[in-house]
């Protein structure tokens, strides 16, 4: 209901209707949210003239700090979506009207706030656990995503943002580059979007390279783990995904950064393709994302001289690619 449709209705209405309306809206607030309009209501029902500023309600932030933090702890114990007797039956559908108030506050939390870094913390939880309930049920959804009122990548591109307003270091980097090669998925999502939005939050140079330093150092990581014996398929197969995408972001970073030849070099030693040929379709791919039709001659080409032998529809947009470009000189 609009504020002029409430008004419209209260002019309309007798004192007991009204004393019955307020006493209802007020039984809806929360302890903290009482405490700190109280003062409001004393001075509005006495007469007293109010500071605009101080009437606007906003919640402290230890409180919402706490609620988003419950909030988090109920949704992996699928206290939203299993029966239970912790969040009551009607509730259950609520939660994402829940989170959608969470990230608007979260986002209105200013950088020269104390709160600021604590406030991407949450943030950061939130995006986590939406993204784990795209792969498990926490929610009575199939897209969670989409239930929130977000695409996937601009509420990653929002932590991106929060994230690298309070700087660049080697541990958020390294965070952001596992959420964005890893993780659930909506259903209209695809890795390479979170990856993208990366990396253009990497500014200068200095920072491209230490995101490149910092993929390696996961991409190492992983591989070691794969190395291990008696993992369980499932395992390996998202290790070897994480691997891949990371090995897709240093390729990225390297192309941004005009060194391309080593970051195909090293996507073509370290990526965990079924062969050869599917590792130089996936490098091509990603070029051609980006939209460097040059460079995507190049890496063919390469491959080629790899001895790789391309499918039918790779070797048809090599040749579409050359006479265009020979059409050009």
């Amino acid at each position: 209901m609009k504020i002029q449709e409430l008004r419209k209705l209260l002019s309309a209405s007798d004192k007991e209707r009204l004393e019955k309306a307020f006493a209802e809206c007020y039984k809806q607030l929360r302890k903290g949210q009482k405490e700190e309009i109280d003062p409001v209501i004393v001075d509005i029902l006495e007469g007293r003239a109010i500071d605009k500023k101080k009437t606007e309600s906003t919640v402290s932030f230890e409180e919402l700090e706490q609620q988003i933090e419950g909030f988090i702890e109920n949704a992996y114990a699928q206290n939203y979506f299993a029966p239970n007797r912790v969040i009551a039956k009607s509730q259950r559908p609520k939660w994402r009207f829940m989170v959608k108030n969470y990230i608007k506050e979260l986002e209105r939390v200013p950088f020269e706030s104390e709160y600021y870094p604590r406030a991407v913390k949450l943030l950061s939880d939130i995006y986590h656990l939406i993204c784990a309930a795209c792969n498990y049920y926490l929610f009575s959804t199939e897209d969670p995503f989409r239930s929130i009122g977000w695409e996937q990548s601009n509420l990653f591109e929002l932590l991106v943002k929060m994230t690298f307003a309070s700087g660049y270091t080697r541990v958020n980097i390294a965070q952001l580059l596992l959420d964005a090669t890893g993780g659930g998925l909506s259903r209209e999502s695809l890795h390479i979007e979170q990856e993208l939005v990366l990396l253009g939050g990497l500014k200068t140079s200095d920072v491209k390279l230490m995101a490149i330093e910092e993929a390696k150092k996961l991409i190492e990581g992983k591989t070691e783990k794969l190395m291990e014996k008696g993992m369980h398929s499932n395992q390996k197969y998202y290790l070897e995904e994480a691997v891949n995408e990371l090995c897709g972001m240093v390729l990225l970073i390297s192309i941004r950064l005009g060194e391309p030849e080593e970051g195909i070099n090293y996507y073509f030693k370290y990526t965990r393709m079924l062969n050869r040929e599917i590792t130089l379709y996936c490098a091509l791919d990603l070029i051609n994302i980006i939209e460097n039709d040059d460079l995507w001659i190049k890496v063919y080409e390469y491959g080629v001289k790899k001895r790789i032998k391309p499918r039918d529809c790779l070797k048809d947009r090599y040749e579409i690619l050359k006479k265009e470009k020979e059409s050009k000189i």
